[in-house]
């Protein structure tokens, strides 16, 4: 069941966080760092404000995955066509709990509350080395749109 997440919610979003953080840490150990997310951000997403919403993948009454999306409009550049986007922060499921299908169905949430938003478009980030979950955005009907890039001129391995 996919559901909006509550403030009861809060330890285990927060402990997924960690499990995500880890993970990202282990892509990108020059850039990352595995960490606890701020409670009270948490808290400020779980209360919807500044145009976030999170919502939890539940089954048997435990949370088994959450994804972080919020309501944007393009950068006021004049090049840029003034469009509406929802936009997926966070998208982290249960090591446990891959592959069921959770990732899919929070996808899905994120989409329908864009659509009733009356956004443009749904667009993400993710680490070029996080290939799992780009096949999962891929198969769930996502395009490259943009890449970002990066050197290190610290001479560090």
């Amino acid at each position: 069941m996919i559901r909006k997440a509550h403030l009861e919610d809060l330890p285990t979003i927060q402990q997924l966080y960690f499990n995500l953080f880890e993970v990202m840490a282990d892509l990108e150990p020059h850039y990352m760092k595995a960490a606890a997310q701020d409670q009270d951000f948490i808290k400020s997403v779980i209360l919807g404000e500044n145009d976030f919403a999170i919502f939890v993948a539940e089954d048997n009454n435990e949370v088994q995955g959450f994804a972080i999306a919020q309501l944007q409009s393009a950068p006021p550049y004049n090049c840029f066509l003034q469009k509406r986007l929802v936009y997926l922060m966070d998208l982290v499921v249960s090591p446990n709990s891959r592959g069921k299908g959770y990732g899919k169905t929070l996808i899905q949430a994120v989409k329908e509350w864009g659509i009733d938003s009356k956004v443009d478009y749904f667009e993400l980030s993710v680490l070029a080395q996080n290939k799992k979950a780009i096949e999962l955005y891929l198969r769930e009907g996502f395009d490259t749109f943009n890449l970002s890039m990066r050197m290190r001129l610290d001479n560090q391995e």
